[in-house]
């Protein structure tokens, strides 16, 4: 049985975990290296890496609890079957994929419960851009008047644009509060300080010469961009669909996807990504030892 301790997650574990997600990854963002590491101090998870494998333990959620596994079905088979020895075990972030596997691996060992909270939002990039048919007209239509009524100035979001980035991310912050739903203050941090080896590329959005919206993502895969941040401090209709449009005119071509992440259980973060109109979902399970 291997009893091997996972570690806290570094950019030493980069190159491995990067590799076994283009290997066996289902295109998910939650087991993408970038979002572990963004999110290891806010959810609590640390990373376990071996060779042909890697997961993470969430040692908020019980004292057995992690990832889907991401390796060879050999690997994932033989730490499954590892860590059901001890008893309680939890296994999160299950796509349809891990669930065939489950089942043909597995069978009458785990209940299986949709974890609709952990879904990811899949939007098509013509969506984004040009907001197609009637059931986004009248987005549209308020991005049109948005635009005739001020005056906007794009930057690229880098080293220099950063204090304006913080400008908005303290009024976000003083806006929110000390609301529970504020889930990614660390992650907010954690992305800003390590922009440029996470690869993360974005826009910063400026409206009547003020900083309101930023936006900014990495690639997950040659044809879809997580987008692990947006950010608006200013109430106008329009302005969170005309940011997106803004940020898609800077990503290459060869993109045609792009991945709005889980909505935390958070009901008016689920509303917001569902009004984006998503071509599908990345649907989650998670599974219970019986």
């Amino acid at each position: 049985m291997d009893n091997s301790e996972p570690k806290n997650i570094g950019f030493d574990m980069k190159d491995a975990i990067s590799d076994l997600y283009r290997k066996y990854g289902h295109g998910d963002s939650a087991h993408a290296f970038n979002s572990l590491l963004i999110w290891s101090k806010d959810m609590k998870i640390s990373a376990y890496v071996r060779p042909g494998l890697y997961s993470a333990k969430l040692y908020d959620a019980g004292p057995n609890t992690w990832f889907f596994p991401v390796g060879s079905n050999e690997q994932k088979k033989a730490f499954i079957e590892d860590r059901l020895q001890e008893k309680g075990l939890v296994l999160r972030y299950m796509t349809p994929e891990d669930l065939d596997f489950v089942k043909e691996s597995f069978p009458d060992t785990f209940e299986i419960e949709p974890a609709v909270s952990d879904s990811e939002y899949i939007c098509d990039r013509n969506t984004i851009e040009n907001l197609p048919g009637k059931g986004l007209s009248r987005k549209k239509r308020y991005v049109k008047q948005l635009v005739k009524e001020h005056t906007f100035r794009i930057k690229k979001l880098d080293k220099d644009t950063i204090p304006d980035v913080n400008y908005i991310l303290d009024i976000w912050r003083r806006n929110k509060g000390f609301d529970p739903g504020c889930k990614d203050r660390n992650a907010l941090e954690a992305m800003f300080e390590n922009m440029d080896a996470l690869g993360i590329f974005g826009i910063v959005l400026y409206m009547d010469e003020v900083p309101c919206s930023v936006m900014g993502g990495y690639l997950l895969s040659d044809d879809t961009v997580d987008c692990c941040v947006q950010k608006s401090v200013i109430n106008e209709y329009g302005l969170q669909y005309y940011v997106r449009q803004c940020f898609s005119a800077t990503v290459p071509e060869l993109v045609r996807y792009y991945n709005f992440e889980e909505d935390l259980g958070i009901e008016g973060l689920r509303q917001a990504k569902e009004f984006m109109h998503p071509c599908k979902m990345i649907d989650m399970y998670i599974g219970i030892q019986k």
